[in-house]
């Protein structure tokens, strides 16, 4: 089967309808594949009801999520991508355009136009300008008070401090409240400054109500989702990379030769459904794995209490969709998500955090 047989298929052995089986990369190839070779292909579906730029979009933020592609790893020139999939260059640079607008890539200048993944921000030479001049103005009107200026700046910074934890400046949004609140406290004490963990309708709610924040940090995956229940701009939405924890790696690569795994998706990821496969197909180091996909949407879950998948991945939020039946008698791997660090100090700068 080809990464390309999307969505809806019915001849596999175990569980037919709405899934996508396959057999793992390194069961066909016998090895992952190794550092030089091409790591980001698109599989471009015709006909489908998802537009071809949006399906470039979106598996370049899929193959960053699920660790196939890291920052710093050059995607195929515009032209390299016409030849391969067929679509026009103007398409495709339209998705690397909005791509670079959201963050996830820069551009390459010049012939050839690839990107690199990054989530680099703008240089900061312009902000450090303007808070040098800020800074030299107050210290001179302290000094006219007769003011220590080092003296009023330690006064100045417990002041701040403890206005922004009554009104905080920067926000952690995820769907998932726990995983929310954890990279926020991760975030306030790797930048010693307070961060808060919210949901999204928790945001919109703030934003009604008149809230002071100004920035708001979430996963690459959703931050058009995310800037989209916003109105006007006075928050600004900043993606940062998410990638399967090592936890996460740990646990995939514990996982048999030959094993059965199953993989629970979100309805707004069924578009992407052999995408996702093909990328996770390259996380599962055993030979051999056949890899089956289904979505809630479908509703297959009285099927799979008389199936014998070894491994059921499914996200947090999924969790209460699967049968206990089903809970209990298979090895459930729980996806888990960690903050890429590589990333942090682009989105640090974009955050305001300048030191």
């Amino acid at each position: 089967m080809k990464a390309t047989d999307l969505v809806r298929c019915s001849a596999f052995p175990r569980l037919a309808g709405g899934y996508i089986h396959d057999i793992g990369y390194a069961g066909r190839h016998g090895s992952l594949p190794q550092k030089g070779m091409e790591i980001m292909e698109f599989s471009i579906e015709r006909p489908s009801f998802v537009p071809v730029i949006k399906q470039i979009q979106e598996q370049v933020k899929l193959a960053v999520w699920m660790g196939t592609i890291r920052g710093g790893d050059s995607l195929p020139s515009i032209r390299e991508v016409e030849r391969k999939t067929g679509v026009n260059h103007a398409q495709v640079y339209r998705a690397y355009k909005a791509l670079g607008q959201s963050g996830v890539i820069v551009l390459k200048r010049g012939r050839g136009k690839g990107a690199v993944v990054s989530t680099a921000a703008a240089s900061p030479d312009s902000i450090n300008s303007t808070c040098r001049r800020l800074t030299e103005n107050i210290a001179a009107k302290v000094r006219r008070l007769g003011i220590s200026p080092t003296a009023y700046a330690r006064y100045l910074s417990q002041q701040m401090q403890e206005l922004e934890r009554q009104a905080p400046f920067i926000a952690y949004v995820d769907p998932l409240k726990a995983f929310a609140l954890s990279q926020a406290a991760e975030l306030s004490q790797l930048w010693r400054v307070p961060v808060v963990g919210l949901t999204i309708p928790e945001l919109e709610s703030a934003v009604r109500k008149g809230t002071p924040l100004r920035k708001a940090i979430t996963n690459h995956l959703i931050r058009d989702l995310v800037r989209s229940s916003l109105p006007g701009k006075t928050i600004e939405v900043i993606p940062v990379e998410v990638r399967y924890s090592d936890q996460m790696i740990a646990e995939l690569d514990r996982i048999k030769p030959h094993s059965s795994v199953l993989r629970v998706i979100p309805p707004s990821f069924l578009p992407y459904a052999g995408f996702i496969r093909a990328q996770l197909r390259k996380r599962i180091k055993a030979p051999g794995v056949e890899i089956s996909l289904v979505s809630v949407a479908d509703r297959l879950f009285e099927k799979l209490k008389g199936s014998k998948y070894d491994f059921v991945i499914v996200d947090p939020t999924l969790l209460s969709e699967i049968p206990h039946e089903v809970q209990k008698s298979r090895h459930i791997l729980m996806v888990q998500m960690q903050l890429d660090k590589k990333s942090l100090e682009a989105v640090r700068i974009r955050a305001g955090v300048i030191v």
